[in-house]
């Protein structure tokens, strides 16, 4: 036993020493390849305003409140967290603020046009959300085709969604892979599609949801259901179509309107800056002043009522 023991460590040992001398090297790494590149440094302000951003991050969840939420955000596919727009949207109303006041001579005025800046940003975030659901609307019919179509080729639901967000246009297509991931990683296909509607606010696609539910409960010919609810989204989207085009010059006329005294008193301003001081001079000017931005909200959200017809 000792002896086989023997034979077979010899043999081990010029196997080593025979692949040691025959086998082919190995050529080493060089050093330059085995450590990153040199990657240029941020510019120092590229960092702090970084830096910033991450610390506004960090205070607007502490104190749960925040000025741009995500979600807005989000919508308004801008790429940016809440705490970067805040420190963009402050920057920008701290410029406008100085431009203002060194243009008007008045610190009044400047800050009435800074207050602006983040008004304006508010209303840009809700109306690109807006559009962004109203292009989700406008497309759900061709999409719902697309995934009835391919549950009569024997797909099933989660892949048929998969392939309708291929081929469907955006925002429908982003939605949808986001159900799609959604579902791959554990969650549930319904309620995954109940957190779409709700996020694009969309009672539509909620009954879609619904009628997914209803399928999955009591069995059924889901493609026929689906057809049949993108023929009631078309139809009612058509009467949408129809309304907006009726009261398009309400809402034009809206606009002008809303638009008209601004534009007139900045012109103002800017022509003849003494003709608007009594409005920031004295304590009657500034009631004056503000009697009338009162009166143009409420005369605003007033046409707002008018010419928004819901269906």
């Amino acid at each position: 036993m000792s002896l086989f023991l023997g034979v077979v460590l010899v043999i081990a040992a010029l196997g080593s020493l025979a692949y040691g001398a025959l086998a082919p090297s190995v050529g080493k790494l060089a050093i330059s390849r085995r450590r990153p590149t040199d990657v240029p440094a941020k510019p120092q302000l590229v960092v702090l305003t970084d830096s910033l951003a991450s610390f506004v991050d960090s205070i607007l969840k502490r104190r749960g409140w925040v000025p741009f939420p995500a979600q807005e955000i989000e919508m308004a596919s801008l790429g940016v967290t809440p705490g970067s727009l805040v420190v963009i949207v402050s920057s920008f109303t701290f410029t406008v603020l100085l431009i203002s006041t060194a243009v008007t001579g008045s610190f009044l005025a400047g800050l009435g046009c800074a207050v602006l800046v983040p008004v304006i940003t508010k209303v840009v975030l809700r109306s690109r959300g807006s559009k962004r659901r109203k292009a989700f609307g406008d497309q759900l019919d061709e999409s719902l085709q697309m995934i009835a179509s391919a549950l009569r080729a024997g797909h099933s639901l989660p892949r048929a969604m998969d392939t309708a967000s291929r081929e469907a246009p955006a925002p429908t297509s982003e939605e949808f892979a986001r159900i799609v991931n959604e579902n791959r990683i554990g969650r549930d296909f319904v309620e995954a599609m109940h957190t779409t509607a709700t996020r694009m606010q969309s009672d539509d696609f909620r009954w879609v949801a619904d009628a997914v539910a209803v399928q999955r409960d009591t069995g059924g010919n889901l493609n026929e259901v689906l057809d049949g609810v993108g023929n009631t989204i078309r139809e009612r989207n058509a009467i949408l179509r129809e309304v907006q085009t009726l009261s398009a010059e309400g809402r034009m006329s809206a606009i002008v309107l809303m638009a008209l005294p601004v534009f007139v008193a900045l012109g103002m301003v800017v022509v003849n800056p003494g003709y608007m001081a009594p409005l920031f001079d004295g304590n009657a000017g500034l009631v004056v002043l503000g009697i009338s931005l009162v009166l143009f909200v409420v005369g605003g959200f007033w046409m707002r009522v008018i010419v928004n017809v819901k269906v």
